[in-house]
């Protein structure tokens, strides 16, 4: 509401027509009923602005919103569901704690409801604290939603109050007739709080109670919407719903106004799949400063004047309308409904008058494409409602399908690429619009194909259908706010850059000093430029010189920038400029997907192009170099928002994360160095990048958190999982760009010590890259696939603990191997397949087998032990006769320990299925087929590796060079920004110590073992490298990825990688080259087994905080005792299922006796004997007492199902510790039929008496629920049942006293 509209008498109301016209340029008409223009559409897009009184801050009221949010906690709710409830939770209450219009109230319910208690500080903790367990009670949590309702909160009036209910079931403790009175006494609550309230609903999965969350949505004042999702829409999808809720809620802040619109004559107003006179659409109240006083003032003096400055404030609604006469301007009738702050219940009528009309001629392309897209989401969601009551209604859905079908249509044919005048965002923005549209006829479509199928009335379609009417109202609510806070802070980043770009000085003299070499190596091959020409041009100051690259980019790179594949580094230099035409020249002839690839990891599609460097190599991206400080500068100020289109396709995408794709980039380039590939020019652009980085680095502060993360790495085995360090190729980009000093304190100034850690370093980085390759390659694989590799690695094929194999032969040991390790990994093919036995435990084992027998002797013996046991029987002269019944059920028990005895499978197992000790492992026993099977493995993880592991030998050469020579930057900024060639000349000798180290170990591996002994590898042609073309200037030089274009498709040219081979490099040579003293043999087995043991995170998180992620850096201790882990692990799993089955042979024996026990105490005693806790034997018991297949009834079945419930008999405890068990609603109803209605309902009873009570405080005072140990908390279910007074359910404050719990008697 608006101060000051009373006073007025009308308010002055613009409105504008907009048509659709193919031919004519825009117009504008005002005042003429007639419009003289080609032939326009019928329906048009008529726009009103009605300027209010002039407005302070104060003068706006906006609504106080008291918002509870009531969750589902029960254990269906367990897992990612919860999971997405408590991350919406935290969400949802970190954009509330600092929202002044929304006070939020957090219910938590299962079987009990509480308020979560919570403040600003500590919410997170208080929500990490929640669990999911329990049934589902709707009434206990509407008792608690009633008892929080208000109408003022911290001195506010409440304006509006907003209920978000979520579950995924029904109802499981309230009956119906509960469940109803409840919903009804609820209803009552919010229909008399004397303000607007609002429930909505969230349906989660097809078990949840659709009819009752639909009529939920109707209980306040006005209805609330419903949502629906389940499982199967993705593993976000609750929690995409609850925040898109909040995140709709949160946006009324009472900034809006009915419009009421009457149209005159033939003429129509749109509404939902019908036309009208008359309607009412809503209205959204804006505020602007005054356009002249900001140009009178400063930036400095407007916000100073702000304070008492009165600023314009509009009224601005829309809507479609049908015209008879397309050219006529429309008589319309006007009013302004405003909310009264005083009185809620009613509106305040202003007239409007219209002052100016125009008629605007939609002809551009992008006022077409935004036309279109309106008419396409108005019937996207016209048609969806339409559906949705169709399907509630069960009509005819012919028509709706033609529709369906005509809109699929015409989403396929909207034209978004080709046009001209159309930018980058506004294209984006058109292609998430168009994604929004196609998901909800999707959605449509799997509707109609269910309603085929008969399932038209399931809970599912029906709260599928339900959820989409309300679709449109979520459209982009969540986007605005991200976008809003993402684009907010970046445009002003883009702002300062800019300002500093025009304060820059370049220092001519030392750009006109540069070299000729140095003028010859930076120039842009597209706009022909060297980089004094882009220096010293003025006309250009965001001009800069930097590289191209060829990426690929995965949906999460949002989350995760150095998740961007990289599949080319370009030799050729390309200025900014240049590179920014190339794309926009690609986008308007082929569209972004051709041009840069968008988001798509999809290897089978085509690499995005937007040009080709001089070695025909593709490029799609861009970063930056050094070169000078001039240029530096330069880069520097634009950094963030290339780092933001080099990641997001958006200058303004710019995220703290990104920054890490600079080490990630140059850590790939480091990679890539191998003899074949280290020539003089990419060693020049790889060290003009490294200056870049190390820059970044000093002037962007980024010393003291990479160091922090590279000494974790070392140093702890947490540092090292992928949640800390996302990109191995980072730490290598993070080493060689910190400062020398920094570089000393984390491995030491001393060559000696820092060699030691130097080792330790690459030996743990292979270890993990080896983790993540087996992560890669076994991400879906069962365990069981992996056990089988992990025996034939330990103990050879068919020798192995799980293996089922007829060779009774120990395989004789290896004499050399080592040697042949090494050259059978060489020689292995890179498409290798592994044949390895799939481990199935119980494969392992005979299940033994029980004899089922009941004897009266036996159950007269277990009547009269239990008896006993339970102090029944007191009488000195019954002694002798309970000694005889203990000795007899001790012998029944001794008997099904002898029928499951493993000695009793000799005759069926043979001596290799039994498994062996623990301590009978050999780790430095090593056979043939131990080696070809770790070779096959260790080929394919090579495969999956990302980092790829024959990239380590090049890091680890330039990491040598860098940390042993030091050389510092200084020489390369005095030499025009271009590498000395001595830097290169040592690089490539280092390049060349380390594989000159593994060459020998080949080769010297090669002489040593035989050749018979190779029949069973498949070789390689026996040369390994493959030499390449040069990319650039002059013979020695190699780009690092050389491709061909194919022309022979005209337009369609797709960059083709040329597979091309360095040497071949295997993981035993670059441990090898790690340390040559390390037991090679030992160390690759150790390695390979804990990678596949650890593969996923999870498993290498808790392994590393546990102490099981080793290193294998020194010594062949954790070696071994990682190989021994495995074998144990395996021995386990074997006997863990024999002693299952012995375990579930025992419960079948003791569960026959149970049920054809003549007598309870002889059921307790044989319950007794077998269980202490309801587990899994305790089910399979229940499952056959509610079995329909049995025949024979079941002795004294009415006390063995309450023994069973209550944990108790006669008192005493028999089970659980004499807790009890409710079963739920279903289970409920099954015991009702095998022991009759009345039974159960005694049982139900005694089951919910059989509550503990609370023991409150010493003096007896109430809590703030009024409760004490003289009046405890008692539920109405019960007391009604005990025919107690009942408490009251909304109000606070004391209840009447009813009986007292003492242990598990009432008394009054």
């Amino acid at each position: 509401m608006i101060r000051g509209l009373q006073d007025m008498g009308t308010l002055k109301v613009s409105a504008v027509i907009e048509a659709i016209n193919a031919e004519k340029t825009a117009e504008q008409y005002t005042g003429e009923n007639k419009l003289d223009s080609s032939s326009i559409g019928r329906e048009q897009y008529l726009k009103l602005t009605a300027q209010l009184p002039d407005t302070t801050e104060e003068d706006v009221h906006l609504i106080n919103t008291h918002l509870i949010l009531v969750a589902d906690s029960s254990g269906s709710m367990a897992g990612n569901p919860w999971n997405q409830v408590l991350s919406s939770l935290e969400y949802i209450i970190g954009e509330s704690v600092g929202n002044g219009q929304i006070h939020l109230d957090v219910i938590i319910y299962d079987t009990k409801a509480k308020v979560l208690q919570y403040t600003q500080h500590n919410y997170a903790i208080q929500l990490s604290r929640l669990k999911s367990g329990g049934m589902t009670n709707f009434a206990e949590a509407f008792s608690r939603v009633s008892g929080l309702l208000k109408n003022q909160i911290d001195d506010k009036p409440v304006d509006q109050t907003v209920i978000m209910f979520m579950t995924d079931g029904e109802d499981t403790v309230s009956s119906k007739d509960q469940l109803s009175r409840g919903i009804s006494t609820f209803r009552g609550n919010l229909q008399s709080l004397g303000h607007d309230v609002i429930v909505h609903a969230v349906g989660f999965s097809r078990s949840h109670d659709y009819k009752f969350l639909s009529n939920l949505c109707t209980a306040g004042t006005t209805e609330g919407m419903f949502r629906y999702c389940e499982p199967s829409d993705g593993k976000g999808a609750l929690k995409r719903k609850l925040e898109e809720l909040f995140d709709f809620i949160s946006c009324v802040d009472g900034r809006q106004a009915d419009i009421q619109l009457t149209i005159g004559g033939a003429d129509k107003l749109v509404g939902v799949d019908e036309l009208l006179q008359t309607t009412v659409i809503k209205g959204q109240i804006i505020t602007k400063e005054p356009e002249d006083k900001k140009d009178k003032i400063g930036d400095a003096m407007a916000a100073a004047a702000n304070v008492n400055h009165c600023a314009q404030t509009f009224v601005q609604a829309e809507t479609w309308v049908y015209l008879e006469d397309p050219h006529s301007i429309p008589h319309m009738g006007i009013k302004a409904l405003f909310k009264m702050p005083q009185d809620k219940e009613q509106k305040m009528a202003v007239l409007c008058e219209i002052v100016s009309f125009q008629r605007q001629i939609v002809t551009e392309p992008v006022d077409k494409i935004r036309w279109s897209l309106r008419i396409l989401s108005r019937n996207t969601d016209v048609l969806a409602s339409k559906f949705a009551q169709t399907l509630q209604q069960k009509g005819d859905i012919a028509k709706l399908e033609k529709r369906l079908h005509r809109l699929q249509g015409r989403i396929a044919n909207t034209q978004v690429f080709g046009n001209k005048g159309i930018t980058k965002e506004f294209r984006n923005a058109v292609l998430e619009q168009i994604k929004e549209i196609q998901t909800k006829v999707d959605i449509m479509h799997g509707m109609m194909a269910e309603y085929k199928r008969g399932q038209g009335q399931s809970v599912a379609v029906l709260a599928r259908a339900n959820d989409l009417r309300y679709a449109a109202e979520f459209s982009k609510s969540r986007r605005h706010r991200v976008m809003n806070i993402r684009v907010s802070r970046n445009v002003d980043q883009a702002k300062i850059a800019q300002k500093q770009l025009s304060t820059l000085k370049v220092d001519q003299d030392y750009v006109k000093s540069l070299s000729q070499d140095a003028l010859q190596f930076y120039f842009c091959v597209l706009s022909q430029n060297d980089i004094k020409d882009i220096l010293l041009d003025q006309e250009d100051i965001s001009d800069m010189m930097g590289f191209g690259l060829a990426v690929r980019r995965p949906e999460h790179v949002l989350d995760e920038p150095t998740a961007i594949r990289v599949w080319c580094i370009s030799g050729t230099l390309v200025s900014r400029t240049a590179m920014m035409d190339a794309w926009e020249h690609k986008i308007t002839v082929d569209g972004h997907l051709s041009t840069h690839g968008g988001f798509n990891m999809d290897h089978d599609s085509p690499l995005g192009v937007t040009t080709v460097g001089q070695g025909r190599e593709p490029i799609n991206a861009w970063l930056p170099l050094y070169v000078c400080q001039s240029h530096w500068e330069r880069v520097k100020a634009l950094l963030k928002p290339t780092l933001g289109y080099f990641c997001m396709l958006d200058p303004h995408g710019y995220d703290y994360k990104q920054m890490d794709v600079m080490f990630y980039i140059l850590g790939s380039m480091i990679g890539q160095l191998n003899p074949e590939t280290a020539g003089e020019h990419q060693l020049k652009i790889l060290f003009a990048f490294h200056r870049t980085c190390a820059a970044t680095v000093k002037d962007f502060d980024l010393t003291d958190q990479v160091k922090e993360i590279v000494h974790k790495f070392i140093s702890s085995a947490e540092g090292r999982t992928k949640d800390i360090v996302s990109n191995l190729f980072t730490l290598i980009g993070y080493i060689v760009s910190l400062p020398t000093v920094t570089v000393e304190e984390i491995f030491g100034a001393s060559s000696e010590i820092r060699a030691t850690r130097l080792q330790q370093f690459w030996m743990t980085f292979t270890c993990e890259c080896l983790r993540r390759a087996a992560g890669n390659a076994y991400r879906e694989t069962n365990d069981n696939v992996i056990n089988g590799i992990l025996d034939q690695i330990l103990h050879g094929v068919g020798q192995g603990i799980l293996q089922d194999s007829n060779i009774k032969v120990k395989e004789p040991p290896l004499t050399k191997p080592k040697a042949m390790l090494v050259t059978k990994c060489h020689n292995v093919k890179s498409d290798v397949s592994i044949d390895s036995h799939v481990f199935d435990p119980k494969d392992t084992v005979t299940p033994p087998t029980v004899i089922y027998s009941h004897s009266v002797k036996v159950d007269k013996a277990m009547d009269i032990w239990a008896q006993a046991q339970c102090g029944i029987i007191k009488n000195k002269n019954r002694a002798e006769q309970v000694a005889q019944a203990n000795k007899v059920v001790r012998q029944w028990l001794d008997e099904g320990v002898e029928m499951v005895s493993p000695c009793d499978m000799s005759s069926t197992a043979t001596e290799s299925q039994q498994p062996p000790p623990l301590d009978e492992f050999e780790p430095d026993y090593i056979s043939h087929s131990m080696v070809y099977t770790l070779a096959k493995v260790l080929q394919k993880l090579q495969n999956n590796a990302y980092s790829d592991i024959a990239c380590i030998p090049g890091c680890i050469a330039f990491v040598e060079f860098w940390l042993s020579e030091q050389p510092g930057f200084a020489e390369l900024d005095s030499n025009s920004g271009m590498a000395p060639v001595s830097w290169t000349d040592r690089v490539k000798a280092a390049i060349a110590r380390v594989y000159s180290c593994m060459d020998e170990l080949v080769v010297s591996s090669r002489d040593e073992v035989d050749p018979d002994t190779l029949v069973c590898v498949e070789d390689l042609p026996p040369s390994t490298t493959t030499p390449t073309t040069a990319s650039t200037k002059s013979e020695d030089d190699v780009a690092y990825s050389d491709y061909d274009s194919d022309d022979s498709h005209g337009s369609e040219r797709h960059a083709r990688r040329r597979i091309t081979h360095g040497p071949r490099i295997t993981l035993p040579m670059v441990v090898h080259a790690v340390n040559p003293l390390v037991d090679l043999t030992l160390c690759v087995r150790a390695m390979t087994c804990q990678a596949l043991v650890l593969h996923s995170n999870s498993k290498a998180r808790a392994a590393a905080k546990g102490g099981q992620l080793r290193d294998f850096h020194s010594g062949t201790e954790n070696a071994v005792t990682t190989l021994q882990e495995a074998h144990n692990d395996l021995v386990k799993q074997s006997t863990s299922v024999l002693q299952r089955l012995i375990d579930f042979a025992l419960w079948q024996r003791a569960n026959y006796c149970m049920l054809e026990a003549t007598t309870p105490w002889a059921f307790v005693g044989y319950l007794m004997n077998t269980y202490k806790e309801r587990g899994e034997g305790f089910h399979e018991l229940v499952n056959i007492l509610t079995s329909k297949d049995r025949v024979n009834p079941i002795p004294c079945m009415v006390d063995k199902v309450r023994i069973l419930l209550i944990g108790k008999h006669e008192e005493c405890v028999v089970l659980a510790n004499g807790n009890t068990w409710m079963p739920e609603r279903k289970m409920a109803r099954e015991f009702e039929k095998v022991i009759g209605e009345a039974a159960w309902t005694s049982i139900e009873l005694q089951l919910n008496s059989c509550v503990q009570i609370h023991v409150y405080r010493e003096s007896d005072i109430p809590n703030r629920h009024g409760h004490c140990n003289s009046n405890p908390y008692i539920p109405n279910k019960l007391r009604k049942a005990l025919g107690m007074p009942l408490m009251p359910e909304c109000v606070k404050g004391p209840a009447k006293k009813g009986p007292l719990r003492i242990g598990n008697k009432l008394t009054r």
